[in-house]
């Protein structure tokens, strides 16, 4: 408006200055500014979104597209991760547990084995479990690993130690209970693991996640010495060794983001790969209710139409993989609804979006990218 206003201001003062009819001149000026205020347009838009754009670099919002300021400003639903991106991304590895909730050395040393020899990128659980406390690895050699993949939710590294082989597994707790036939004790004894047992294990599993804590099973098996590889059919009849404990605290600033975003008319779901547990009391923490809660289980046995359905009241979805939070996101889309999403590590991207260092065999080691949107 301003420039349209200068450049009528502009024609009329020049036609004027050369004894110009006052009326033709202003109508003269008028006609030129409608002519090419449509030409004048979509140049006048980029620059200035192309402004917002460095504008909001100085908030450190890096913006790849500049339609994409479009698209944020009718968003009306906001989908995010909750690890890193409602909690403080500070993953701290408290201790390790057995199944019964007692210190066990043995499951630590198993936990660190795994996580040091396993290939591609090393993910924050990982990290927290190297910097907590160093083994000697030197009478260790790997021989074959399993990489992690988000549908079996674990990683599986075989190693020799003292000529003997053993298969090591880390990952999703409940998945390696159901896994696990047996039980280690901390003095190495090999016990079966019996209905009430597994009760036992499960009841320390949820008095972790209603504290907040995370949580990572660790169970290992003996393996043949003959054997130079590892799959995934070797993930049964496993030893169940106990618990990781790890502590995310959740950002202080998250629940007032939340509220303000639904005084703007935007509503915020919660897509996280945790328990429903954890999920909730990092809910209650940042003082944001939940209205309804999916699990990825439920979720892969819903239909498209009974999703859309539920997704009106449901603002907790825990325990999904990637391909399940983008279906997710195609359902809000289905319901007309503008969506946008946050996350905070590679799992918060489709499988087709992943960069090749998704995949632990086929790239070296290194740094996660920060944000996805």
């Amino acid at each position: 408006m301003r420039f349209t206003v200068l450049m009528v201001l502009f024609v009329l003062v020049v036609n004027v200055a050369f004894h110009r009819p006052m009326l033709e001149s202003l109508m003269f000026a008028v006609a030129l500014a409608v002519g090419l205020t449509p030409e004048l347009l979509p140049m006048i838009v980029t620059v200035t979104l192309a402004r917002s754009a460095m504008q909001m670099a100085k908030r450190k919002v890096i913006v790849k597209r500049l339609a994409a300021i479009h698209d944020l400003g009718a968003m009306d639903v906001l989908c995010t991760d909750k690890t890193g991106t409602l909690t403080e991304a500070t993953i701290k590895l408290l201790r390790v547990i057995d199944g019964f909730g007692g210190e066990s050395e043995r499951a630590h040393a198993y936990a660190y084995v795994n996580s040091q020899f396993e290939s591609g990128m090393k993910s924050p659980l990982d990290e927290a479990i190297l910097t907590a406390r160093t083994f000697d690895m030197t009478s260790f050699r790997k021989i074959d690993e399993v990489p992690f993949d988000f549908e079996r939710r674990r990683v599986s590294v075989l190693v020799e130690h003292d000529g003997k082989r053993r298969l090591v597994v880390k990952g999703a707790p409940e998945d390696l209970l159901q896994l696990s036939s047996s039980y280690e004790r901390a003095d190495g004894a090999e016990l079966p693991l019996d209905a009430e047992t597994r009760r036992a294990f499960n009841a320390t599993l949820d008095a972790l996640g209603a504290q907040g804590f995370r949580a990572l099973g660790i169970a290992s098996r003996p393996a043949d010495s003959t054997h130079e590889t590892a799959a995934i059919t070797d993930e049964t009849g496993l030893v169940f060794a106990g618990f990781a404990v790890f502590l995310d605290p959740p950002k202080a600033s998250a629940g007032a983001t939340i509220r303000a975003m639904a005084d703007a008319g935007i509503s915020v779901k919660v897509l996280t790969g945790d328990n429903e547990l954890v999920s909730r009391h990092v809910f209650s923490e940042i003082g944001v209710p939940v209205t309804g809660v999916l699990t990825g289980e439920e979720l892969a046995h819903l239909p498209e139409e009974a999703l859309i359905g539920q997704l009106p009241r449901v603002n907790l979805f825990c325990r999904v993989n990637p391909q399940q939070k983008h279906r997710i996101l195609l359902a809000l889309k289905r319901l007309g609804h503008v969506v946008g999403f946050l996350g905070d590590g590679i799992n918060d991207a489709p499988p087709c979006m992943r960069p090749m260092s998704a995949f632990p065999s086929m790239a070296p080691p290194t740094s996660p990218a920060r944000r996805l949107i």
